[in-house]
C-alpha cells in the first residue's frame, strides 16, 4: 500500500475534519474555541507537508452548493456512518442556527419549543439524552436538567460544520447511544490570509399571528496570521436581542356529563376543555452574547499548539398572562352537535387571573489546551486538556389575581383551536382586583393562624425554580503510528482520557402570602398595573403586572416542603476513565476494497450521588422535613465497547458500509439522584385500616442503557456533488431504564427521620430501576443531487431530501405529565422521542451570487420531554402532535469590483405558521399554541 494511501486515512481519523471540511469549515466559524477538529482529531491532524502554502485552504467558493459538496465529502471519506452539514462562508452555516441546520440530515430531527425554535435533536428515534455531544471532541455541559444538551447556546456564526456519528468509533471519547453529535471549529492557520468578516440581521418575530415581534443579531469576525505563519488567532463576537410574543391555551381535560341546551333541556355531552383550561398570552425577551478566541502555534511541522476559549450568556425574561378556570360541572345555554358543545355558559366559575414571569440566566465557558508532537521515528502524540461549565438560573414568580366573588363565563367556538370568552364582571378594575388567597391550594392544614374563611395555610403566589450547575473537566491523551507495509492495517491507535464531570442542581421553593393578616389579607396590584387584552386570544382583558426577581409590596415567602420539592435539589458526580485501542484497516477481501476501523474502548465510571433523605411525602409541610441532610450512595462498573466498521469499494463511487458495535448511554440525571422520601400513609382494606410507610427515590446506582448495533448503508456518489443512499439499522437494547414499584423494609431510615417505628416498617417504593430493554429498527432513505447531472441547462439547481422511518417494541410504565416522583397511570407508553415518520426536502438555487432555497420539514407524533413550569421547571413527558416546518432563503452576493464580498439575504422559518400541541394519556389537549412564521432580513460584508 502506497504512502499516499497511507496518508487519505491518517487524515481520517477525524472523518476527514482536516478533509474540507472546508475552506468553509476551515473557517467558517468565525472561531470558536474548539481545537483543531473534531474527535478523532485528538489523535491525529492532517499530514503536513514542507511547503505550508500547499496545504493551506483557501476560501474562495461560497454559497449553498459548496457547503453541500463539502458535507458530502466529509460522509464519502469517512470510515463511519456519518452525516455532516458545513457551513457555506465565514460565519454561515445552512441555517440561522445548528440545530436547524442538523434537522436537515437523514435519521435526525429536531424538538421545538413552543416558540417555534429548534433547541435539541433527536438521532434514530431515541431522545436527546441518548445523544453524546462533542465540541472539538470534547464533551459539553448542560444548562439543562439532565445529559441534552441545548444547542441554540452555540452560535451559528461561531460554528464550521458537524458531525454526526450513527456508528461507533472507538477513538470518539463521550459517544452515545443513539449518535454522537461533534460540531467542529475553526483552525486559524488553515487560512492562507487574514480574514474579516460581519453580519447584521434584522428579525420579525411571529408574522401573520397578533402578537409580533422584533429582534437585531450582529457578528463580527476576525482570523489572522502572523510570524511566518507560526501564530494564528482567531476572534468572534455574537449578539443578539430579540422580543416575541404568542397566544398558548392549555387545559385541564374534557367535561363529559350532563348540560343544559339552549331549550333548558338536561342531555348528556362532551364540553372540549370543560375540565378546565389555561389560555395565556406569553411575552418573551431574549439577549445574548456568545465570544469566542483561539490561538494557535505552529513553529514547526512537528508541534501545534492550540488554546481556545468560549463564552456564553443568555438572558431571558418570560412575561406570562393566564386566566385560569376550574371546571364547574355546571353548564348552561348549551350549543350541541353530535354530543360535542360548540358553545356554553360555565356557571360559579371564580376565574382567576394569574400573573407569571420566569427569569432564566444561562451562562456557559470553555476552555481548552491541546498539543500535537510528531516525532522523528513516526510517532503522533496528542495531549488535551479542557473544562467546560454550564450554569443556569431561573427564578419563576407566579401571583394570582381575583375579584371577591364568582360570575359567570361565556364560552364560544369550544371546538376550535382557541375558543372565545366572556365573565360576566370586570377584571380590569384595580379596585376590585387584589393579589387573593387561593385557599387549600397550599395543601398545607393551618394549625396556627387559621383564617375563619380559610383552615388552610393561605396562598397567594408561588416561588420556585432551579440553580443547576454543571461541569466537566477531561484529561486526554493519544498516539498513533503507521503500520508496517504489507499488512492490512495502516496504522494503529491507543489513548487514554479521564473525565470528572459535576452537576448540582439546587430547588427552592415556598408560597407567596400576603405580610399583613397572617397572610390572608388581600395584596393590592402594583400601582404600575396595566391592562393585557384579548389574553390567550379569547376576548377577555384582565388586569396586568410585571413580576419581578423582588416580590411585590404586601408580599412575604414561606418556604415550603415535600418529596417533590426536596427530589429536585441533588448532585451528581461522574469519574469516567476511557482507555482504547483502533486499528485502521486497508484491505481487499478477494477483489473488493476494504478500509474502516477495528478496536474496543474500556470505559471505567465511579458515580455517585447525593441528596436528601426527608420523612416526607406528597403532603406539604413548612418545616424542613431532613434533619439528616443530605445522603450519598453510588456504585462502580466497566464496560468493554467493541466496534468494527467495514466500508468496501463497489466501484463507480459505490461504496456499501457495515458496523457492529455495542453502545452506552449513561442515566438521567434527574433519575440518578439520591434523593429518598417516605411518610406513613393510611391504607384502608374492606373494613380495616393500617398505616404503612411509602415512599419515592432516586437511584444512585443505576448503570447505563446498553445495546447492540448493527448498521448497513449502501451508497452511490456523484464524484463529490451528489449522492444517494440507503440504510438500515438495528438496536438490541439489552438495558433500559424505568421506575418500578417495589416493596422494602424501612427500618434503616427512621431514625434519621424521626420516624417511630410501625406494627409493619414494610412498605412500598417508587425508584429507577434498570430493567428489560427492547429493539429499535428502522430504515432511512436520503439523496442529494444537483440537477445539472442530468442536464447542463439546469446548473446551480438541485435537491436534498431523505425519509426515515423507525419503530420500537420498547413499552414503559405511563408517566405521561408526572414528576420524578409520582407513581406511574395505568396503562404503557412507547419510547420517549421516537417519531416513527421524518421526511424532509429542499430545493435550492445557487449560481454567480445568487441563492434561493425553499425547504419542508416533517416529523410525526412522539413523546417529548417539556419544561413543566408547575413542577418548578422540571421536565416531564408529553404526547406532542405532528408538525411540519417551511422554511426559505433567497440572497446574492456580490463577486467582483470594490464591493466584492457584500451580501443579502432574506430567510424566513416557520412560514406555514405551524401549530404546536401537547396531548395528554387520554389524548386531550394539554397545551397548544400557534407557531408565527420568523423573517431574517441580512447584510454580510466579508474582507479578506
Amino acid at each position: 500500500m502506497g504512502n499516499s494511501q497511507k496518508k487519505r486515512d491518517l487524515n481520517q481519523v477525524q472523518v476527514n475534519a482536516a478533509f474540507k471540511l472546508s475552506p468553509i469549515a476551515a473557517g467558517c466559524a468565525a472561531l470558536i474555541f474548539g481545537a483543531v477538529g473534531s474527535a478523532h482529531a485528538q489523535v491525529a491532524e492532517p499530514a503536513a507537508t514542507g511547503d505550508q502554502s500547499t496545504s493551506t485552504q483557501q476560501v474562495t467558493v461560497v454559497g449553498i452548493r459548496k457547503g453541500i459538496e463539502d458535507a458530502i465529502s466529509v460522509k464519502k471519506n469517512s470510515q463511519d456512518i456519518v452525516e455532516a452539514i458545513s457551513a457555506e462562508d465565514i460565519g454561515k452555516l445552512p441555517d440561522t442556527t445548528i440545530a436547524e441546520s442538523l434537522a436537515r440530515l437523514p435519521g435526525l430531527t429536531t424538538q421545538r419549543d413552543s416558540n417555534g425554535n429548534a433547541t435539541t435533536i433527536s438521532i434514530r428515534g431515541l431522545g436527546p439524552d441518548f445523544n453524546g455531544y462533542l465540541l472539538n471532541g470534547r464533551e459539553q455541559t448542560s444548562t439543562n436538567d439532565s445529559r441534552a444538551v441545548d444547542l441554540s447556546v452555540y452560535p451559528a456564526e461561531l460554528i464550521a460544520g458537524a458531525t454526526v456519528y450513527k456508528t461507533n468509533d472507538v477513538a470518539v471519547v463521550g459517544q452515545g447511544l443513539a449518535g454522537t453529535i461533534d460540531q467542529n471549529l475553526v483552525d486559524p492557520l488553515a487560512f492562507a490570509k487574514r480574514v474579516a468578516a460581519a453580519e447584521y440581521q434584522k428579525t420579525k418575530n411571529g408574522t401573520g399571528l397578533e402578537n409580533q415581534g422584533t429582534g437585531k443579531r450582529y457578528a463580527l469576525t476576525y482570523i489572522d496570521q502572523f510570524a511566518d505563519r507560526k501564530v494564528g488567532i482567531a476572534i468572534g463576537y455574537v449578539h443578539q436581542d430579540s422580543d416575541s410574543g404568542q397566544f398558548e391555551y392549555s387545559t385541564w381535560g374534557d367535561y363529559t356529563g350532563n348540560v343544559t341546551d339552549t331549550n333548558g333541556n338536561t342531555v348528556s355531552a362532551r364540553v372540549p376543555g370543560g375540565g378546565g383550561f389555561q389560555p395565556e398570552t406569553l411575552t418573551n425577551t431574549d439577549k445574548r452574547d456568545g465570544l469566542a478566541a483561539i490561538l494557535e502555534f505552529k513553529p514547526n511541522k512537528n508541534f501545534k499548539s492550540q488554546l481556545d476559549t468560549f463564552y456564553s450568556k443568555i438572558d431571558t425574561y418570560q412575561k406570562i398572562d393566564e386566566i385560569q378556570a376550574g371546571g364547574t360541572g355546571n353548564f348552561t345555554n348549551a350549543t350541541i352537535s353530535g354530543g360535542i358543545v360548540t358553545s356554553a355558559t360555565m356557571n360559579n366559575v371564580d376565574l382567576i387571573d394569574r400573573q407569571e414571569a420566569i427569569f432564566t440566566h444561562d451562562k456557559i465557558k470553555s476552555v481548552g489546551w491541546r498539543n500535537t508532537f510528531k516525532t522523528d521515528d513516526g510517532w503522533t502524540i496528542v495531549g488535551d486538556l479542557s473544562h467546560n461549565s454550564a450554569q443556569r438560573i431561573q427564578p419563576d414568580d407566579e401571583y394570582y389575581g381575583q375579584l371577591a366573588g364568582k360570575n359567570s363565563l361565556m364560552l364560544t367556538n369550544l371546538t376550535g383551536m382557541i375558543p372565545g370568552m366572556s365573565y360576566g364582571a370586570s377584571l380590569t378594575d384595580p379596585n376590585t382586583m387584589a393579589v387573593r388567597n387561593m385557599c387549600g391550594w397550599s395543601g398545607i392544614t393551618n394549625t396556627v393562624n387559621p383564617s375563619p374563611t380559610c383552615s388552610s395555610v393561605p396562598q397567594a403566589g408561588y416561588s420556585k425554580g432551579p440553580n443547576i450547575v454543571d461541569t466537566v473537566t477531561s484529561y486526554r491523551i493519544d498516539f498513533m503510528h503507521d503500520m508496517p507495509e504489507g499488512t492490512m492495517f495502516t496504522d494503529y491507535k491507543f489513548g487514554m482520557n479521564y473525565t470528572d464531570r459535576t452537576k448540582d442542581r439546587n430547588g427552592f421553593e415556598g408560597l407567596i402570602v400576603s405580610a399583613t393578616g397572617n397572610g390572608y389579607d388581600p395584596i393590592p396590584f402594583p400601582s404600575n398595573s396595566t391592562v393585557a387584552g384579548n389574553v390567550g386570544g379569547t376576548g377577555l382583558s384582565m388586569l396586568s403586572f410585571m413580576p419581578q426577581v423582588s416580590l411585590i409590596p404586601g408580599a412575604a415567602f414561606l418556604p415550603k416542603y415535600n418529596n417533590d420539592i426536596l427530589s429536585k435539589s441533588w448532585d451528581v458526580d461522574e469519574k469516567v476513565t476511557t482507555t482504547y485501542g483502533k486499528l485502521d484497516i486497508d484491505t481487499k477481501l478477494g477483489d473488493l476494497p476494504v478500509h474502516g476501523n477495528v478496536g474496543a474502548q474500556l470505559v471505567h465510571t465511579d458515580q455517585s450521588s447525593s441528596g436528601f433523605l426527608a420523612g416526607v411525602g406528597s403532603t406539604p409541610v413548612l418545616a424542613n422535613p431532613s434533619p439528616a441532610g443530605m445522603s450519598t450512595n453510588g456504585t462502580t462498573y466497566n464496560d468493554f465497547l467493541p466496534s468494527l466498521n467495514l466500508n468496501g469499494d463497489l466501484g463507480n463511487d459505490t461504496v456499501l458500509r457495515l458496523a457492529l458495535g455495542k453502545q452506552i448511554a449513561r442515566p438521567d440525571m434527574t433519575d440518578m439522584r439520591g434523593s429518598f422520601s417516605f411518610s406513613p400513609t393510611t391504607v384502608t382494606t374492606g373494613t380495616t385500616t393500617t398505616t404503612v410507610f411509602s415512599g419515592s427515590a432516586g437511584n444512585p446506582n443505576l448503570k447505563p442503557f446498553r445495546a447492540d448495533a448493527l448498521d448497513l448503508s449502501l451508497e452511490k456518489y456523484f464524484a463529490k456533488k451528489g449522492y444517494i443512499s440507503g440504510a438500515v439499522f438495528y438496536k438490541k437494547l439489552d438495558s433500559y431504564i424505568v421506575p418500578q414499584i417495589s416493596i422494602i423494609d424501612f427500618s434503616p431510615y427512621l431514625s434519621s427521620v424521626g420516624y417511630s417505628p410501625l406494627p409493619n416498617n414494610v412498605g412500598v417504593l417508587t425508584q429507577t430501576v434498570n430493567g428489560s430493554g427492547g429493539n429499535l429498527k428502522g430504515y432511512e432513505l436520503s439523496a442529494s443531487v444537483p440537477f445539472n447531472l442530468a442536464s447542463k441547462w439546469l446548473d446551480g439547481f438541485g435537491a436534498f431530501g431523505s425519509y426515515s422511518s423507525t419503530t420500537s417494541s420498547v413499552q414503559l410504565p405511563n408517566i405521561i405529565g408526572l414528576n420524578p416522583d409520582q407513581n406511574p397511570l395505568p396503562g404503557s407508553i412507547g419510547l420517549p422521542g421516537l417519531s416513527k415518520e421524518n421526511a424532509k426536502l429542499t430545493l435550492y438555487y445557487e449560481k454567480n451570487g445568487f441563492s434561493a432555497f425553499v425547504a419542508d420539514n416533517y416529523r410525526s407524533r412522539y413523546i417529548g420531554s417539556v419544561t413543566n413550569s408547575t413542577v418548578g421547571g422540571y421536565p416531564t413527558l408529553q404526547y406532542i402532535e405532528s408538525q411540519r416546518w417551511v422554511s426559505a432563503q433567497i440572497g446574492y452576493e456580490i463577486q467582483d469590483g470594490y464591493m466584492k464580498g457584500l451580501a443579502i439575504r432574506l430567510e424566513g422559518n416557520n412560514l406555514n405558521r405551524p401549530w404546536y400541541q401537547q396531548t395528554n394519556f387520554d389524548g386531550s389537549i394539554n397545551m397548544r399554541t400557534q407557531t408565527g412564521g420568523t423573517v431574517f432580513l441580512s447584510v454580510n460584508y466579508k474582507l479578506q
